[in-house]
Order: C-alpha cells, then sequence, then structure tokens
C-alpha cells in the first residue's frame, strides 16, 4: 500500500514539474518607470515605453517636445529649430491658428497649445468663449441657469452646516439613545489652498465672516466622563500631497477641524460628476460593548447656496476617488445602517450647485 501511494506522489510531482516548465507566466512590460507597465505580468517581453523628455504618458509613444514647449506627434507642427538649440527661429511666432477659435491670433505661425477649448458643455460657445462672453473665460453656467464665476459676482461663496446623529445599542439589541455633532464645508474666491486662519479679502467685505478653517477640540477632550459620544470631523494631516493642509503647521499630531473652506473650483462645482470633496471622519467613542447602530447625516445649507446634489461615500479611503458604498442624498437627508463599534470614513461630493443669489425654485432632483 505504501509503495502505491510513492507513485501515486511522484505521478503528481511530476505533472507539478511539467506544468510549471510549460507556464512561464504572463508576458508583458516589467519596468515600473515605463508607461505600460502592468503588475500582473511576471516576464518583461520588450514592450516597455517611455515619455519623450518633455513629455508624459498621456501623449502617445514617439511624441517629441518642439522648440516651443509644445509636445505631440504632429512633426508638421514643428517649429524650425535650425540651429538645434532647443530655440525657435526668430520667425516663429507661437499663438492659436485655428480660425475658429475665439483666441485666433493671425499673425502666428504655429500653434503653442494656447487655443481656447471648447466650453459648450459648460455653458458657453464651441469656440472656447464662456457664459460671460469672456475668451477662453472659467465662468459656467449652474444648476438653475446663472452665469457663475469668472468676471461676474455670482457664486464667490457659500458653505453648509452637516450634522451626523448616530443611534447606538449594545450588543444585544438595546438601544442607548443617540448623539449628534456637526461639521461646516463650503468655497470661497478668497481661500487658499492652505490652511485659511486668517481671511485675506484685500477690502472687500463680501464672504469674510465664517469663511476661515477653524480647528475643533474633540468631544473627547471636552467631556472624558460622559458616554455615548461620536466625533464627527475632517481629518488633516501631511501624510501624503492629497492633503492640502498638513504641511501648515510644524506639530506632529492628526489635526481635527469641524469648518473647512476651500478654494472655489467653479468647473467642478456646477458640473455633473464631478464635484469637490470632502474626507470627514465619525469616530466612536464608546467602549466595544457599544455599537453605532445607524447614522443621519442631515445638510443645511447656511448661505451662498441654494441647492446642490450631494453624494456619500461610505468607506472610501482617503484620497480616493472611487471605491466605497455611494449613497445619494435626498432632500438634504440621508440614514445609513452601519451596526459597527469602529471609525467611520465619509466621503462627501458636492456638484450642480445653484446659488443663492437666483431666484427660481430648485429641481425636483433637489
Amino acid at each position: 500500500m505504501a509503495g502505491i501511494i510513492q507513485i501515486i506522489t511522484l505521478i503528481l510531482l511530476s505533472l507539478v514539474m511539467m506544468s510549471s516548465s510549460c507556464d512561464k507566466g504572463l508576458e508583458g512590460c516589467t519596468d515600473l518607470d515605463a508607461c505600460n507597465y502592468d503588475d500582473t505580468v511576471a516576464i518583461d517581453d520588450n514592450s516597455c515605453w517611455f515619455a519623450s523628455e518633455g513629455c508624459d504618458c498621456n501623449d502617445p509613444s514617439g511624441s517629441i517636445i518642439d522648440c516651443l514647449e509644445i509636445c505631440d506627434t504632429d512633426i508638421s507642427n514643428n517649429p524650425p529649430d535650425d540651429d538645434g538649440d532647443g530655440n525657435c527661429n526668430e520667425d516663429v511666432i507661437g499663438g492659436c491658428i485655428e480660425t475658429t477659435i475665439c483666441n485666433y491670433n493671425q499673425f502666428a505661425t504655429h500653434n503653442n497649445d494656447s487655443c481656447a477649448v471648447d466650453l459648450s458643455q459648460l455653458g458657453g460657445l464651441v469656440d472656447g468663449t464662456d457664459c460671460n462672453e469672456y475668451c477662453g473665460g472659467m465662468a459656467v453656467m449652474d444648476e438653475c441657469e446663472l452665469c457663475v464665476g469668472g468676471t461676474t459676482n455670482y457664486g464667490k461663496c457659500w458653505k453648509m452646516e452637516i450634522k451626523s446623529i448616530a443611534t447606538f445599542k449594545l450588543q444585544n439589541g438595546l438601544s442607548m439613545g443617540a448623539d449628534t455633532n456637526s461639521i461646516t464645508i463650503g468655497t470661497s474666491k478668497y481661500a487658499l489652498d492652505g490652511f485659511n486662519g486668517i481671511v485675506t479679502d484685500e477690502g472687500d467685505a463680501e464672504c469674510k465672516e465664517g469663511y476661515n478653517d477653524v480647528p475643533g477640540l474633540l468631544k473627547t477632550e471636552m467631556d472624558s466622563n460622559k458616554n455615548n459620544f461620536i466625533n464627527f470631523f475632517i481629518p488633516h494631516n501631511d501624510e501624503d500631497d492629497w492633503n492640502e493642509w498638513g504641511s501648515q503647521f510644524n506639530f506632529e499630531m492628526d489635526l481635527y477641524f469641524n469648518r473647512d473652506i476651500r478654494a472655489n473650483d467653479y468647473h467642478s462645482l456646477f458640473t455633473e460628476e464631478k464635484g469637490m470633496n470632502w474626507f470627514t471622519v465619525i469616530e466612536p467613542t464608546l467602549s466595544d460593548t457599544v455599537i453605532i447602530d445607524s447614522i443621519k447625516i442631515k445638510f443645511t445649507y447656511i448661505e451662498g447656496i441654494k441647492c446642490a446634489a450631494t453624494k456619500i461615500y461610505l468607506d472610501r479611503e482617503k484620497g480616493e476617488i472611487d471605491g466605497g458604498i455611494e449613497y445619494v442624498v435626498d432632500n438634504k437627508e440621508l440614514g445609513i445602517n452601519v451596526d459597527t463599534d469602529k471609525t467611520i470614513n465619509l466621503t462627501i461630493n458636492v456638484t450642480n450647485i445653484c446659488i443663492q443669489e437666483f431666484n427660481e425654485s430648485c429641481s425636483d432632483d433637489y
């Protein structure tokens, strides 16, 4: 019997070895610096390609950068550089040479990537004129069909309060009541990419009050003896480049904020499926025997905003642009069953804003 088992074992081993010798693994590009790096392949097949100097991987292989510092594959668009020193000849004039574009330059000899882009999807024109009739402008049409941003005075700033209401239970299901906490998010034309400790408005009084960023104490710091609390905050530290605040501070600790005001990003805020994201945390300050049963998120528009499309992403990682469970906020309120004693990560996405200055009613979608 032992002999039979040994024979079977040898046969199986030989089959495995034959299989492994035949299967060399997937072939492809294994160079981390290559534009077509593939982390699923095992063997390099010399297919790697790299961006030319001055170009990036978004440009096709073979692109070169010309003396006007434009990266493309159109050799006919390359201005003459007889000396080969990287400087265009004196008779080269860079500009927009497309006659149908609003910033067409009749004196230009070669395109220098300055042509205004098609703004028809943002309420402007195909020729690159924005909805405020400014060539190459940044104004966009908001959800109420009002031209916002650019040279207009509309949409300078807005802010909203977001309240988190958590209900608690014991592991046996017995209810333990509820607790609330809130944060404020928004944008301002005076805001910086970094920490806005003091709002600088250069003499313009609009949007000044309440548009700075505010660090907040955790509830556990204010009353460590009280149970059934949650901390709802916007974390900021210098762990990665995604966070825009951490490097403003000189102490090594995570920062908890209850107000976060960003610089206006009109193209994102007023267009569908883009928007601006705030990463927030609901942190239970409870023992392991008490569980967060559910959370309810309520939005209150404080000023500068009449309606908006908002989404919540549960358990999306900080800095990620996808992942997590998506919830569409209906009528400024959302309830989520969580059933956990762990920290809850929420990404709040705001887009399709209708600003407060417009008097029409909001769409039924909001």
